[in-house]
């Protein structure tokens, strides 16, 4: 998957999720005031947005941070590449958990979580994608500064 199919389906999701959004506040649910919908439709937003974004940049951040030190950024560098597939299977397993407790208990609307999950599962792709770039610009910048040291 590149880069921009990512971005694509983030805006995909967020369209629909802005669908999903206006549904649940006109439609009426037992149990839930109107001040209570905004509040979920409003979390969920903010969620999905949210954690799409600080997964994808925030841990480039950090190892930018780090960059001076070749030994500590490697170790962070793998760090989060596992942390980059680990978030993506832990969502999926807590979509499961979600869904099966949704219907046991018949409370749908808790299924809106599972798009603030997308958000988080999407910005861990992301992220996976830009650390593979960012090794390989990192790997030939090492490979330039190690060239130019044998010229000199």
């Amino acid at each position: 998957m590149t880069e921009n199919k990512l971005h694509k389906l983030y805006k995909l999701i967020a369209y629909f999720l802005i669908a999903v959004s206006l549904i649940f506040i006109l439609t009426p649910i037992d149990n839930l005031l109107v001040q209570d919908k905004f509040g979920i439709v409003l979390i969920m937003n903010i969620g999905f947005h949210m954690f799409y974004h600080l997964i994808s940049i925030v841990p480039l951040k950090q190892l930018n941070w780090v960059k001076d030190n070749s030994t500590v950024q490697n170790i962070a560098f793998k760090g989060i590449m596992v942390m980059s597939y680990f978030i993506p299977i832990a969502c999926i397993l807590a979509s499961v958990i979600i869904i099966t407790e949704s219907f046991s208990n018949q409370e749908y609307y808790k299924l809106t979580v599972l798009l603030v999950l997308s958000g988080v599962i999407l910005g861990a792709l992301k992220l996976n994608l830009k650390l593979k770039s960012w090794r390989k610009n990192t790997l030939q910048q090492r490979t330039e500064v190690k060239n130019k040291q044998i010229l000199l």
